[in-house]
């Protein structure tokens, strides 16, 4: 009697699993209780959560006053980046390869310190640092080897993007749009740049963010303020050798979305002890 066809499809998978045909894992551990599963690293308080997934996944949540994310769509992704620097000072992310993650450290849901190495396409690899004392969180890395990138700069970055902070308000009419600009009324960042100065930007007003007017020469703070999250503020702060910069897509209000990306400076910094911190209070 013929063996049915599915067991020869049991049989076909794991002769090519023990042969090194199939994808890999995520090596990353998994928490196995609800609803962590399928995260690494997660930690909670009263204002937000924070989730590392096993795949590299890092995403900053807000929580209201009913101890509920403010809204699915204003969840914050924090991005992990190894960043190539053409000559005509363009730059390209490469990829993260979910299956080369991995950490001497356990999954938890206390998350107090936990250090990861990776790889991006290309072969680089890198190291990131993720603690979190008293509710702030602070991230870290460096980039430990170029893999076969070896024709253009390289660097670590860290990168955290604010979606749109209104994307179903309703501007057809000039009630509606009055309405908007008295919401947009509080809204602002605030920057501290390198040197001391500071700026404040309101999101009202359409900017350049990757502009040097606001950026300066680095930031070393920011404070957000948007009120679709609800009253919850963010403090963003660079350590000594790392600075911040603020881009988004196109000239555009901030509401639209914007991201603050951290930089390291390698040349200062080898050890990778330089970090970007923050806090939601």
């Amino acid at each position: 009697m013929n063996s049915p066809r599915w067991l020869a499809g049991v049989a076909v998978f794991l002769l090519s699993a023990a042969a090194g045909l199939l994808p890999a894992a995520a090596q990353l551990p998994s928490l196995d209780n609800p609803p962590w599963i399928g995260y690494f690293a997660v930690f909670a308080n009263k204002h937000f959560r924070l989730g590392m997934t096993t795949q590299g996944k890092i995403t900053l949540t807000p929580i209201g006053d009913k101890g509920e994310a403010v809204a699915k769509t204003l969840a914050i992704p924090i991005e992990i980046t190894v960043e190539e620097t053409r000559p005509d000072g363009q730059s390209t992310v490469k990829q993260l390869k979910p299956e080369s993650l991995e950490s001497a450290q356990h999954a938890t849901e206390q998350l107090e310190k936990t250090v990861i190495r990776g790889k991006v396409t290309g072969g680089a690899s890198f190291e990131v640092s993720i603690g979190q004392n008293r509710g702030v969180i602070s991230l870290g890395g460096r980039l430990l080897d170029r893999g076969s990138l070896r024709k253009y700069p390289l660097r670590f970055s860290i990168r955290v993007k604010f979606p749109a902070a209104y994307p179903s308000e309703q501007q057809d009419d000039k009630k509606q749009a009055r309405a908007f600009q008295k919401k947009l009324g509080d809204d602002h960042i605030d920057l501290t740049w390198t040197d001391g100065k500071r700026k404040k930007q309101a999101f009202d007003q359409a900017v350049n963010a990757s502009s040097k007017e606001l950026n300066g020469p680095g930031i070393t703070t920011a404070e957000v303020e948007i009120s679709a999250y609800k009253g919850n503020k963010f403090l963003f702060t660079a350590s000594p050798n790392s600075s911040l910069y603020l881009t988004n897509d196109k000239t555009a209000p901030l509401h639209k979305g914007f991201a603050i990306r951290w930089l390291p400076d390698a040349a200062k910094d080898p050890a990778g002890k330089a970090s970007l911190s923050f806090q939601v209070r």
